[in-house]
Parts: C-alpha cells; structure tokens; sequence
C-alpha cells in the first residue's frame, strides 16, 4: 500500500483553533500599537515643523513663527489669530519683510494640514509660537496631543524659553 501524505481533519481542525484563538487576542492590541504610533508620528510631525520655525529664524535672521491656520493649504494661508486647537493645520513662515504677516509663497516655509482622525492637538494659551533670530521662544507654551481612548495615551509637547522642545507622555490632560 501507498501511503498518503496530507492533513487529517482533525489536525486541520486543531490548527484552525489554535489560529482563531491568536487573532482574538492579537488584534486588540495590534490596534493599539497602531493608534500609538500614529500619536507618536503626529508628536514628531509638530515637533519637527517648531524646530523648522526655529531654524529659519536663525538663518534668515528674522522672526520665525509657527501659528494655527485652518487655510494653510490654500493658495494665501494665514493665521488664524484666535483659539487654541492647533488640529486644524498649521503654518511656519518667516517674516523677511518685517510686516508681521506671511506673505505666500517667498515666507511660508512649511504648510501643514488638520491631523487626521480623532486626534486633538491644544495650546494651553497660545495660538503662535514665535522664534526671534537667535533661536530663542519669544514666549513658552504646551501642546497637548490626544486622540479618543482613555489612559495613558497622551503626549506633551513642552516649547522651552531657550527654544528647546520636550515630549512626554502626558496621561492626565487627555
């Protein structure tokens, strides 16, 4: 007689389970690596167009500012001037011509759009950071990052006197 090479049915059955049962506890969890990456993505995403803000003022010698803009992709972003939710966009520009407003396209450095799901991003006063020409803050604040799940899931986004940027984990804002 020949013998048969395969998977019986019950060794089929067997391993089907034992697959079932990792997806159910695997999943959960993937979803929450994947929400805590994109907090952390988003973190760095404002993290890194501040420290642009900051680098411009230096080399041109200029004021530098980062402000909430809810038109920053349009063709003449400007800012917004009022509130504190910086989830709607953003915009970092240098004021070359000392007139105190981005003027499109020679001073907008950077245009950022909204985040993107349910991802808060606050001031806790201000609705600009400006950077003067040796990189310092010309004024202190903290950006609270969030998204919709409770816990230790939040980030704080610390803008220093010296221009210096801190994030931390940030659990009781959120």
């Amino acid at each position: 007689m020949k013998s048969e090479n395969g998977f019986t049915l019950v060794e089929l059955m067997i391993t089907l389970a034992i697959g079932a049962i990792l997806l159910t506890i695997g999943v959960p969890s993937f979803k929450n690596f994947i929400l805590d990456n994109r907090l952390v993505t988003q973190a760095n995403r404002i993290t890194n167009d501040i420290n642009i803000a900051r680098s411009a003022a230096i080399k041109y010698q200029r004021t530098g500012q980062i402000c909430i803009s809810s038109n920053s992709t349009t063709a003449a972003p400007s800012c917004d001037g009022n509130g504190t939710d910086w989830s709607v966009g953003w915009i970092v520009w240098v004021d070359k011509d000392r007139d105190g407003t981005p003027d499109a396209p020679g001073e907008i450095v950077v245009a950022a759009e909204a985040l993107s799901g349910t991802t808060t991003l606050t001031s806790t006063a201000l609705d600009a950071i400006s950077f003067d020409s040796r990189g310092f803050a010309t004024s202190t604040d903290t950006l609270t990052l969030c998204d919709d799940r409770v816990g230790e899931v939040g980030r704080s986004i610390d803008i220093r006197g010296a221009g210096r940027i801190n994030i931390s984990k940030d659990p009781n804002n959120c």
